[in-house]
């Protein structure tokens, strides 16, 4: 399923921008509650970057 919603990022080169993740996924050590983790990309420089995501964000992609 793709990621439809936006979110609020800074990119690597310092600006915030509304960007769709390519994917989110879930990281969780066992036992523990996790944190959900979105692949977004850069569209000036084109360089991939992960960051935090909502925990109410759906995992997709």
């Amino acid at each position: 399923m793709p990621c439809t919603q936006k979110i609020k990022v800074k990119t690597p080169s310092g600006k915030e921008l509304e960007l769709v993740p390519i994917k989110v996924w879930q990281l969780a050590p066992t036992g523990r509650k996790g944190v959900k983790i979105g692949l977004f990309q850069d569209p000036e420089s084109g360089r991939y970057f992960r960051v935090k995501v909502p925990e109410d964000y759906p995992v997709c992609g």
